[in-house]
């Protein structure tokens, strides 16, 4: 975890740190503030709360986090510098920052970010992605999917995606961009030139100069920026690599697998643990990113919900961990379980990022040992759970009530009866869940948003779904969430860029309409949305209380037959299916039966009771 706080490490350093001037390339974020104010005299902000939205991208194995923002600048080092990335077609230079006709995407869910300029006849496509090869990278590729050749510059900028920077010296050394002494960016090839600039001058007004033996640059003011700038011919594809770790490798660029391949491994992952086939759509979108994303929140021996991001609540780590577990996670959770165990003090507390996290640990152990029981791991947390019940009780905060019912659980799984009865005689037993409405402001909190859409599942699945329906539509084209959004720029306006325990609620929702495993009997397609009709659906070993749960639906006309199969479930498991038929109870752990028909339905034809400008998705039959 040193590692990891090196990498994000906070901003209290005592050094200045300031944005550009006014005349320089701004970040997104900065352009974003001059469209909304639209008045030139305003002085700009000297921190993002008007645009802060940005994408993870990582390695399964490292606990690096790296930010890309939605114009493809990447915060190599938050409250330092960034890696910007700019083109040259036909006779004008293109700053994605300001440039109009620009998108970004994920492939295939995965977190490889590509961001796409439409020029010249074509596409060029920049590309991030997290990999290892002895340390980690971060791999930058362009390719040029143009009719014209184009060049392309890489720029060092004294700024990120929450505020400014300091830069005081770059150098080149041949394929070795180098920023306050540390190598930042390896390139493939040799750049043809280094544009330099520094005491307030960018080096994005001199890009077209001719200028000889510019290797270095240095600014005391911390201002220091740089561009080198390497041909790019049509169909050819620059890479490059931003060493997380020291490494004097410098022969690494052709040995780093593509982006395609990253993102077939991050998919490999997220099918191993579970796998799921949904009708096509905004949400099936959504939930296949979401359910791989969620590893990013995953550093090994810890969680964090926001990489890179301001300060997070302790419960919002239950949440992600109860994600991790749902998901099919099941060595990931139990590393980090062993890891805060170990770490547990004299008095029975366990902290993370300065946090009291044992709350979060003990509810977040007791889902994942209730859906994925391993007795041998269950007993090496007793005395854990035990110790943290106590340090709970004595120092009660956000989350207690729900971790002491959690702990008493896990004491009565393990068969340590004694100490269960006495916490059993302490515990507040009626946790309400919070189904308050989203007040919408000025602001919406989105991870109060997501929550209510888990909480809403328990008890009005309708209603949950339409409520995942308004958070799909808040996320971003590269499929995540800030924390909290401005409903009429649909842009982040605090809290974290990319927020994970927004992406955990969303998990836990989708999960629950399709298995819950909350009551005596197992409920699977608790609503099936108007766009499903006559569609198949597969399930594939989902983890539950009951057993690894799997089922399938297949249309015959107008009536759904269902299947499923539950691994080592009861033999007197009952099986509902109220999306489908209300009045339906399959018995046993497998079984098949041909349901009700289910006659179609007008899209616009709300149900009795409905609001009648409910979305499509939230009418169900």
């Amino acid at each position: 975890m040193k590692i990891l706080r090196r990498s994000f490490r906070s901003r209290q350093i005592n050094v200045q740190r300031q944005l550009p001037p006014s005349d320089w390339i701004q970040p997104w974020w900065i352009e974003r503030f001059k469209e909304q104010t639209q008045n030139p005299e305003i002085e700009f902000p000297q921190s993002n709360d008007v645009a802060r939205s940005w994408t993870l991208t990582g390695n399964l194995e490292s606990v690096f986090r790296v930010a890309v923002d939605p114009r493809g600048l990447i915060s190599v080092k938050p409250g330092f510098w960034s890696l910007d990335w700019w083109l040259r077609v036909d006779e004008a230079w293109i700053f994605p920052a300001q440039h109009g006709s620009v998108r970004q995407r994920v492939v295939d869910g995965a977190p490889v970010v590509e961001t796409v300029i439409r020029v010249a006849g074509g596409d060029v496509i920049h590309r991030v992605y997290g990999a290892r090869l002895q340390v980690d990278y971060t791999v930058v590729e362009v390719e040029n999917q143009a009719s014209r050749p184009v060049a392309l510059g890489f720029a060092v900028r004294p700024y990120d995606l929450l505020g400014g920077g300091r830069v005081e010296q770059i150098e080149l050394d041949n394929q070795v961009l180098s920023v306050d002494g540390r190598v930042a960016f390896v390139c493939g090839r040799t750049p043809g030139r280094l544009i330099v600039g520094a005491g307030g001058i960018d080096p994005a007004g001199s890009l077209d100069d001719v200028i000889v033996g510019d290797f270095s640059v240095k600014c005391e003011v911390g201002m220091a920026s740089a561009a080198i700038i390497v041909p790019l011919v049509h169909g050819s594809t620059f890479r490059g690599a931003i060493p997380l770790e020291d490494s004097s490798n410098h022969e690494v660029i052709s040995r780093l697998p593509s982006g395609q391949q990253v993102a077939a491994g991050w998919g490999n992952h997220a099918v191993n643990a579970c796998r799921f086939v949904l009708p096509p759509g905004r949400i099936n979108d959504l939930f296949d990113a979401s359910r791989q994303s969620i590893l990013l929140a995953s550093t090994g021996g810890d969680v964090d919900p926001s990489p890179g991001g301001p300060p997070h609540r302790a419960v919002d780590e239950a949440t992600v961990l109860m994600a991790l577990a749902e998901s099919g996670y099941r060595a990931t959770v139990r590393e980090i379980l062993i890891s805060r165990a170990k770490r547990q003090d004299r008095l029975g507390a366990v902290t993370h990022q300065n946090l009291d996290v044992t709350a979060a640990t003990i509810t977040a152990a007791d889902r994942a040992l209730e859906i994925a029981p391993d007795p041998a791991l269950a007993h090496a947390l007793s005395e854990f759970v035990a110790d943290g019940a106590r340090w709970m009780l004595a120092n009660p905060a956000e989350g207690v009530s729900e971790a002491l019912v959690a702990a008493h659980n896990l004491l009565v799984r393990v068969g340590a009866q004694k100490a269960a009865h006495e916490l059993s005689e302490l515990l507040p037993w009626n946790v309400e869940s919070d189904t308050s409405a989203v007040a919408y402001g000025e602001n919406i909190d989105v991870v109060k948003l997501a929550r209510s859409a888990f909480e809403l599942s328990a008890i009005d699945p309708c209603k949950a779904l339409a409520t995942l329906e308004e958070l799909a539509s808040f996320a971003s084209s590269t499929l995540n969430w800030p924390s909290r959004i401005n409903p009429s720029t649909r842009m982040g306006t605090g809290g974290a860029g990319h927020d994970l325990s927004v992406t955990a609620w969303f998990v836990r929702s989708v999960l629950r309409l399709l298995v819950d495993d909350r009551e005596d009997c197992l409920r699977v397609a608790a609503v099936w949305p108007n766009e499903w009709y006559a569609q198949g659906v597969e399930v594939h070993r989902v983890p539950s209380r009951y057993g690894s749960v799997s089922w399938a639906v297949r249309w015959h006309g107008d009536r759904p037959a269902l299947l499923w199969e539950v691994e080592e479930g009861p033999s007197d498991l009952v099986v509902k299916a109220p999306g489908l038929d209300a009045n339906f109870q399959g018995k046993g752990p497998v079984g098949e039966e041909l349901l009700a028909s289910v006659p179609p339905r007008s899209a616009d034809a709300p149900e009795n009771g409905d609001a009648p400008d409910a979305p499509s998705s939230g009418s169900f039959m």
